[in-house]
């Protein structure tokens, strides 16, 4: 009697937990109201978005920001081993380690750049400096022995989006410097991270235009936020791009074909994503990395842009030994640079 009894306590206990289990999974009706709701969200800091830009337009304003780009050195996915029927390693045909830069491990690295900017009616015009390590051979050229930056100055007009290019050159740590090509300089691979001497020069154009409307990029939102916080309006925006192993861009953060709880298995093997929300989980095997934008835009009382944040994180899927004792490689996917500024306006008329 005592077995039976704790046999059907058993039973219901498995019961209530299936109940349970079934009770938490995701169904396609809190899917489609997650993403409405996030829909919605994003709309309403989109109209805030565009309202403080074309206000901040009506007036000239100066800002002057650094930009940087931290980043590992000699980050790529790598390969799998092959492994035998035991599941060992192949000798010869050793997967490669895709995270680390060789023996010494992975370096972290810098780039920056600062930036000043005017914009003065029609017309906004950036002075952009990159700033070079002075002991690198790669920086040397006829004109300038050592070279510690690379320069630049050049205006767009905000109606047509024409660009004038005004001044290149190269600078010296011992204050001389040479006129140079811009063309040359963004080939030599001074850059801050995807932006080089030409992208600089447009930079905060190329920001006001991309984020003054952002209707375009609803299916990338993961958050929005927008409203009045601790004395200023604040609008937030986050996107995300996903990336297959070509490096091409999905078009969404999550798959709208996605089952939302199968396995990356089987017919499900070629799913990008699965999930929603805060349970989403990405097929690393299909993806090759992401990357992640926030944009933070807040705004004084009359209205007007007071602070522009940018922040970009980029994420890789890379193969890394399971541990010290196990040298078998698996799959991982973390972060390996990140880009942003801060730019302060200051409007002067």
């Amino acid at each position: 009697m005592k077995r039976k009894v704790l046999f059907a306590l058993l039973a219901a206990l498995l019961i209530v937990g299936v109940v349970a289990l079934a009770a938490c999974a995701p169904t396609q009706e809190e899917a489609d109201a997650f993403y409405a709701d996030l829909r919605a969200q994003a709309e309403e800091a989109n109209a805030d978005l565009g309202a403080v830009m074309a206000e901040t337009a009506k007036y000239d304003y100066t800002t002057s920001f650094d930009i940087m780009h931290n980043y590992y050195n000699g980050v790529s996915r790598g390969t799998v081993n092959e492994l035998d029927e035991d599941g060992e390693p192949i000798p010869g045909k050793e997967g490669e380690n895709g995270w680390k830069d060789g023996e010494e491990g992975y370096t972290w690295m810098y780039e920056t750049a600062h930036l000043d900017v005017v914009k003065k009616g029609n017309t906004i015009t950036t002075t952009a400096t990159i700033y070079l390590p002075v002991n690198e051979e790669t920086y040397e050229n006829d004109d300038v022995a050592t070279v510690a930056y690379a320069s630049a100055k050049g205006s767009v007009n905000s109606e047509t989006g024409e660009f004038t290019l005004e001044w290149s050159k190269y600078g010296g740590a011992d204050g001389k410097g040479a006129d140079a090509d811009i063309a040359a300089v963004d080939a030599s691979g001074n850059a801050v991270g995807v932006y080089d001497m030409s992208a600089l020069l447009t930079l905060w154009y190329d920001m006001l235009s991309d984020y003054g409307d952002i209707s375009d990029k609803y299916d990338a939102v993961t958050t929005a936020d927008s409203g009045f916080k601790i004395y200023q309006d604040i609008a937030q925006v986050s996107f995300r791009q996903v990336f297959d192993l070509e490096g091409e861009d999905y078009g969404y953060w999550h798959d709208p074909a996605g089952d939302l709880a199968a396995d990356f298995a089987g017919e499900n093997a070629k799913l990008m994503s699965r999930g929603f929300d805060a349970d989403i989980a990405y097929n690393w095997e299909v993806i090759s990395g992401m990357k992640q934008t926030r944009v933070s835009v807040t705004s004084t009382t009359k209205n007007r842009m007071k602070s522009f944040e940018f922040f970009v994180e980029d994420i890789i899927a890379y193969y890394d030994e399971t541990s010290v004792m196990n040298k078998q490689l698996i799959l991982y996917a973390d972060v390996y640079g990140n880009t942003d500024f801060v730019a302060e306006i200051e409007i002067t008329e």
